[in-house]
């Protein structure tokens, strides 16, 4: 009989610097054409911004789902890039959304925290809101490369 396996403890990174994380940033162009703005980051949870704009629109004038989405994968991402060595080796592999409000002329804030950090995966739970009302509720896993 072969004794249990005792995992490992893993110990957060150090915070990233303001220039680590504007580097990171711009190295993921898709939120510089969104307008995607980091609020705040730690280890663990990050805010980030999304201000309204008409080209983020559908035909009914809400802020389209996809976009929405993008924002919770993008704040769930950044909470977890502060927790792991190799920030670069993440990646989503499974998001569940549920939209609960539509969004109409007001900016998005989506705020992420980290559920659980595994050997291999990472669960973040991500509240999105648009004038302090609930619009859209996601749990991301991400795939953690070590």
């Amino acid at each position: 009989m072969t004794p249990a396996r005792i995992p490992r403890i893993l110990s957060p990174m150090p915070r990233l610097s303001q220039a680590d994380v504007r580097r990171r940033w711009k190295s993921i162009r898709v939120y510089e054409f969104l307008g995607i703005e980091v609020v705040r980051t730690a280890p663990g949870s990050a805010r980030l911004r999304l201000p309204w704009r008409l080209e983020l629109t559908q035909p009914l004038g809400y802020i389209h789902g996809g976009i929405i989405a993008t924002l919770a994968d993008a704040a769930a991402g950044w909470a977890l890039f502060q927790s792991v060595s190799r920030p670069e080796g993440c990646t989503t592999l499974e998001m569940k959304i549920n939209f609960l409000s539509p969004v109409v002329k007001a900016a998005m804030v989506a705020d992420a925290k980290v559920l659980r950090l595994g050997h291999s995966t990472a669960v973040i739970d991500v509240d999105v809101r648009a004038a302090r009302t609930l619009c859209a509720k996601s749990l991301v896993t991400y795939f953690v490369r070590r």
